[in-house]
């Protein structure tokens, strides 16, 4: 009888184990704040290849610098050789070309991750030039789902710490009738937005790659601005010792090229002790030439159309609040 009613507590045991532990086998990662852009306005900026819903690669999300979209960003360059290979590849575009909160311009970069994900069934990586290399951190950071749908993260010239050029610029704008672009205020040194982004280290899961130039003029100081705690920082001289690249150069610089692959082909982040010291004979990357002349026109435009297409509200005299979920 002792061993029967031992026997009936294990069973007992056993199944009370059982039922307390299935909802956490059933339970999936929240996905954090919910997105307050409408759906149909970040459905409409991302655009992708027909690959993207049959992919054998892991399909990579282009993300653009201030003023620039896209397409103007990376069409010529990147997309053009990734798509050759047969990779899939997106961009996406913010609204008002960048010049908007931040926070509102992460949601684009949330949802088209989701969505390539969704569609391709593999992991997403991201190449970011400037601001387009904080967005995807910054989602990774505040949207508890996205990390497990990532595989690289990769920025270029993007200021992680903060720009002291920028809060120089936005110091003397603030000084005129002006005020200061959104974005621009978050880029300062010690904005709001770069203290709460670094507030914890990026989450686990993807390989982070910071790259830069020492003599980038915009993210300044390169180095320092561009510091990603648990990244793979790795300026273009410490491959190419006295290489100059200047912050717009970056997307098209045959060092930074070299490193973006080889990040993008070996698993973890960029290794610049992989990559051949032949490349410190190039300029720059392998170019669509046709297709970077029709778009000389639109890229020696683009200030002019970021100032025509951006409203008088996104000049402001203070950095944007944080919203809640960042606080």
């Amino acid at each position: 009888m002792r061993t029967l009613r031992r026997t009936v507590s294990a069973a007992l045991l056993s199944l009370s184990l059982l039922i307390a532990a299935a909802p956490a086998a059933g339970a999936t990662t929240p996905p954090g704040p919910p997105l307050e852009t409408p759906e149909s306005r970040l459905d409409a900026a991302l655009h992708c290849d027909e690959s993207l819903d049959h992919a054998t690669a892991n399909p990579v999300l282009f993300v653009p610098g201030t003023t620039a979209e896209g397409g103007e960003n990376f069409a010529w360059n990147y997309v053009a050789v990734l798509r050759a290979e047969g990779v899939p590849t997106c961009w996406v575009n913010y609204p008002y070309r960048g010049w908007r909160d931040m926070q509102v311009s992460s949601e684009y970069v949330v949802h088209a991750i989701r969505t390539m994900h969704e569609r391709s069934g593999r992991k997403v990586s991201t190449v970011g030039h400037s601001q387009g290399g904080l967005h995807p951190v910054w989602a990774a950071r505040f949207w508890p789902d996205i990390p497990a749908m990532l595989d690289d993260v990769i920025s270029m010239g993007s200021p992680f710490q903060g720009s002291t050029m920028a809060s120089l610029y936005c110091g003397v704008l603030n000084a005129l009738p002006t005020g200061c672009q959104e974005s621009f205020w978050q880029f300062t040194r010690g904005s709001r937005w770069s203290t709460a982004l670094n507030a914890a280290p990026p989450p686990a899961g993807p390989a982070y790659t910071s790259l830069y130039s020492t003599t980038d003029e915009f993210a300044t100081p390169g180095r320092e601005a561009s510091a990603l705690p648990g990244a793979a920082h790795v300026g273009t001289q410490d491959v190419c010792p006295g290489r100059f690249g200047e912050h717009i150069a970056l997307v098209v610089d045959a060092v930074v090229y070299a490193l973006v692959r080889d990040a993008l082909t070996h698993p973890g982040p960029a290794d610049p002790a992989r990559v051949d010291r032949a490349v410190c004979r190039s300029a720059f990357m392998p170019l669509d030439w046709p297709g970077l002349v029709t778009a000389v026109p639109d890229l020696l435009s683009l200030p002019v159309k970021a100032l025509l297409e951006s409203p008088p509200w996104t000049w402001v005299r203070a950095e944007p609040p944080l919203r809640d979920y960042a606080r």
